[in-house]
């Protein structure tokens, strides 16, 4: 965090299971409610919550995830994500509503919402994800889930895991991912905040039919060198959407971790055409 951007605030959402959130900028300005990918967290979109200062914004741990508490087995399927995100929306919302922002798995859930409760967003934002990702990418996530979490011998071993998965960071953003990332176990090994079962019981998610329900002005991004989200599935997303754009910028799929400045300039220029006034 750069000495002129405050630490964010840590909030939690009440219900089962309790959800962790952090905010930036708790002051009258639009908001922004930013949702993580599989395996990540909130934290994760620090090096671009930095760049987007004319907003208020929210990150949440999903279930599972973080600091956010663990379902139970079976509750890690679209509807329970989707029902998450509406207690954590109904206690941050403005009446003007927010503009949500999703990444990768964060974007599915995202494009569920707002094809709910378009009522309830002045914009939407996908990062890279297909609305119908294939089941190839389902079945490796289910087989990561189901091999023992990974540990650690030292929190230095920690941060060379991320080093290698998040090249290009600074020091200070290896250290704050290491501290929230990590716990450290009984035997003095470290082992990552995650609920294995949120991969071991990963669902296909199938948004196609959902996307021209999302009534709102809505931003497709996409990462140029991404084997995640393929051209032809962001193209055709963007043009389901009623009032739908894209954008492809360079990286691969972790563009707001890598890539925040080059994602933060096709942010900015969308939301701030869109912004409510």
């Amino acid at each position: 965090v750069t000495d002129s951007e405050p630490n964010p605030t840590h909030h939690t959402i009440d219900g089962a299971p309790q959800l962790h959130a952090v905010e930036w900028r708790a002051s009258n300005v639009p908001t922004l409610f930013l949702l993580h990918g599989a395996t990540h967290h909130a934290r994760y979109w620090d090096p671009l919550i930095r760049l987007l200062k004319p907003y208020r914004v929210v990150a949440l741990d999903a279930r599972g995830h973080g600091t956010s508490e663990w379902g139970e087995s079976g509750d890690y399927d679209p509807d329970h994500y989707v029902a998450d995100l509406e207690r954590a929306v109904e206690q941050f919302a403005p009446s003007d509503g927010v503009a949500l922002i999703g990444h990768s798995t964060g974007s599915l859930v995202s494009m569920r919402y707002a094809s709910k409760h378009p009522d309830r967003l002045w914009a939407a934002v996908f990062v890279d994800i297909d609305p119908r990702p294939p089941g190839s990418q389902r079945e490796r996530l289910q087989g990561a889930g189901a091999r023992p979490a990974r540990t650690f011998e030292s929190l230095d071993q920690a941060r060379a895991r991320i080093e290698l998965l998040k090249p290009g960071l600074s020091d200070a953003d290896y250290d704050m991912l290491t501290e929230t990332t990590f716990e450290r176990l009984g035997d003095g090994s470290y082992q990552q905040r995650l609920d294995q079962r949120t991969l071991a019981e990963y669902a296909q998610f199938d948004n196609v039919s959902l996307l021209p329900r999302i009534e709102r002005p809505a931003l497709v991004v996409r990462g140029a060198e991404s084997t995640v989200s393929s051209a032809a599935a962001a193209e055709s997303a963007a043009a389901a959407l009623p009032r739908g754009e894209l954008a492809t910028v360079r990286g691969e799929h972790q563009l707001h971790v890598q890539e925040p400045a080059a994602v933060a300039e096709v942010l900015l220029t969308f939301l701030g055409r869109h912004e409510p006034r």
